[in-house]
C-alpha cells in the first residue's frame, strides 16, 4: 500500500522549531509555509544553500538543493509544484493556504538528499532543485506568490544566481504542476535554456481557474493584474530550445485543456514543442481523496529532462513516451546475495521512489523489519514491511523482489523487462547532511 499510516496510533504534535536566524519563519514547515517568511540578506548568504536574489522590486533567499562538484555544460534545475495536498482560500481578496498535507514538511538533509537521489540515478547527471518563493525554506509568501509575475521573475534571478555559484554552461529546466507553469515563462526571458520539460502544468492560467460552471473565481479575477499566464508570453519566447510537454489527459487536478491551448499555440509559432501523454501517477498521503488525481508525472520528467540533456533526439524521446517505454535505463554492478545484505543490514539511508516520486527515510534492520521515518522535525517511524535477501535478489513487502545495482554512492533497486528503477538509497555520506543528523544521516545507525 502507498498511503502510509503511523504505527502505535496518533503522532503527538511537534512543537514548533525556531526558525534560522534571521528568518522570520521556516517556510519547509506547514506553519511557516501557511505564515510566509522574511529574510535578512546576512542570514541568507550565510547559508550555503542560499541565494539572495532580487527582482519586482522584492529581494528574497531562495534555498536550493543539490550541488555540483565542478562547472558542468548542462544541469538540470528542478522547480517543484505545490505543495503537497495544499488547499486555497480566498479572503479578502488575497489568497491564503487553508490546508497542507503533513507529507509536505522536508528537513534540510532530505531536501538535499532528495536531489543527491535524482542525481545517482540518472547516471550522476547534475541536478539542482529550487525553491519558489515562501516553499522549501525560501522567504516568500507561497499563496500571494503562486503564478505571480513576481514569482517568476525571483525565479529567473535565482537561475542567473545558480549558473554563477555552480559554473553552468545551459540549463535544462524541469517543471511540474505550478511549476511547470514558472518553466514556461521563464522561457521567455532566458537563452539559455537548453531543453525544458513541463508535466502536468497549468499553461492557460484562465482554464485553470474557471469553474465547472464557467465562472471565474475571486481569487483570479481581483489578482489577474498580477498574474503570469504562459499563454500571454508565448510571441517573447527565444526559439532554440527543446521543449517537452507532458500530462495525462484523465488529470483532475489540472485539466488537459490548460495545457493542451498552450501546446498549439506554440507550436503555431515555430517553436520546438513536443507533447506526449503519460500515465499520471497518484499519492493517496497527500490526503487528495479516494478518488486517483492522475496528477503525478514527475519521475517521467526526469527522465525526459536526462534524455534530452544528454542530447537524445526528439523522434526517440516521443517514440518512448508514446510506447511506455522507459527513457532511464539503470546503471551499475549487480550485488550479489551477501553483498546486498551487508550494504543494508543494520543501516539507515536516504533516497527516493519512482513510481511515484516519494523521498524516503528507511531503516533496514538486520531481523528483517523495514521502516520508513517521517522527513519533517522528527523522524517518527510512518509505516513497517518486511524485507529478505532470496538468491542475488532484495525482496520486499513493499517493493517486490528487485536486482540491487551498485553506483555513484547509491543502491538502484531495479526489476521488470525492460529493467525499470522503483528505488535509489543513498550509501555514501554528503558533507552537509552529515552535518545535520536530525532524522539520521545516509549512514547513520537506525534509531
Amino acid at each position: 500500500m502507498l498511503l502510509l499510516t503511523g504505527l502505535g496510533g496518533c503522532a503527538a504534535p511537534v512543537a514548533p522549531a525556531a526558525p534560522t536566524p534571521g528568518f522570520s519563519a521556516d517556510t519547509a514547515t506547514r506553519e511557516g509555509l501557511i505564515s510566509g517568511a522574511t529574510a535578512s540578506e546576512a542570514a541568507c548568504t550565510a547559508l550555503p544553500d542560499g541565494l539572495w536574489v532580487r527582482a519586482e522590486g522584492r529581494a528574497e533567499c531562495l534555498r536550493v538543493s543539490g550541488r555540483l562538484a565542478r562547472p558542468a555544460r548542462r544541469a538540470i534545475v528542478y522547480i517543484p509544484g505545490d505543495p503537497g495536498g495544499a488547499a486555497y482560500r480566498t479572503a479578502g481578496g488575497q489568497p491564503e493556504i487553508e490546508t497542507v498535507s503533513e507529507a509536505y514538511e522536508l528537513s534540510d538533509a532530505a531536501r538535499h538528499a532528495s536531489a543527491r537521489a535524482r542525481s545517482a540515478a540518472l547516471g550522476a547527471m547534475p541536478v539542482l532543485v529550487l525553491g519558489r518563493p515562501g516553499m522549501r525554506g525560501s522567504s516568500g509568501e507561497h499563496a500571494r506568490d503562486r503564478h505571480t509575475t513576481a514569482e517568476v521573475a525571483l525565479v529567473d534571478a535565482g537561475l542567473t544566481a545558480l549558473r554563477r555559484r555552480f559554473g553552468i554552461e545551459e540549463l535544462v529546466l524541469l517543471g511540474f504542476s505550478s511549476g511547470g507553469a514558472v518553466v514556461a515563462n521563464l522561457l521567455a526571458r532566458r537563452g539559455d535554456v537548453a531543453c525544458a520539460v513541463i508535466g502536468s502544468a497549468p499553461l492557460d492560467l484562465e482554464a485553470y481557474y474557471r469553474r465547472p460552471d464557467g465562472s471565474l473565481p475571486e481569487g483570479y479575477t481581483m489578482r489577474a493584474g498580477e498574474l503570469a499566464d504562459p499563454l500571454d508570453s508565448i510571441g517573447e519566447i527565444r526559439p532554440g530550445a527543446e521543449i517537452y510537454v507532458i500530462g495525462d489527459r484523465r488529470d483532475r487536478m489540472v485539466p488537459a485543456t490548460a495545457w493542451t491551448a498552450w501546446v498549439a499555440a506554440a507550436q503555431r509559432t515555430g517553436l520546438h514543442v513536443h507533447a506526449a501523454e503519460v500515465a499520471g501517477q497518484d499519492r493517496p498521503d497527500l490526503g487528495r481523496g479516494a478518488a486517483a488525481s492522475r496528477h503525478l508525472t514527475i519521475s517521467r520528467g526526469f527522465e525526459v529532462a536526462r534524455a534530452c540533456a544528454v542530447g537524445m533526439p526528439p523522434d526517440q524521446v516521443m517514440h518512448a513516451l508514446e510506447a511506455d517505454a522507459p527513457l532511464l535505463v539503470p546503471q551499475g554492478r549487480r550485488l550479489h546475495g551477501a553483498e546486498i545484505r551487508a550494504a543494508l543490514a543494520g543501516r539507515t539511508l536516504r533516497g527516493l521512489e519512482w513510481e511515484p516520486t516519494l523521498n524516503v527515510l528507511s531503516t533496514w534492520a538486520a531481523d528483517g523489519t523495514l521502516t520508513y521515518l517521517a522527513l519533517g522535525r522528527e523522524a517518527r517511524p510512518l509505516a513497517q514491511w518486511r524485507w529478505r535477501v532470496e538468491g542475488d535478489r532484495l525482496c520486499t513487502t513493499r517493493h517486490g523482489c528487485t536486482e540491487v545495482l551498485t553506483a555513484a554512492g547509491a543502491l538502484n533497486l531495479v526489476a521488470g523487462h525492460p529493467a525499470r528503477l522503483r528505488l535509489t538509497l543513498l550509501t555514501s555520506p554528503d558533507a552537509r547532511a552529515a552535518a545535520d543528523r536530525s532524522g539520521g544521516g545516509p549512514e547513520g545507525p537506525p534509531p
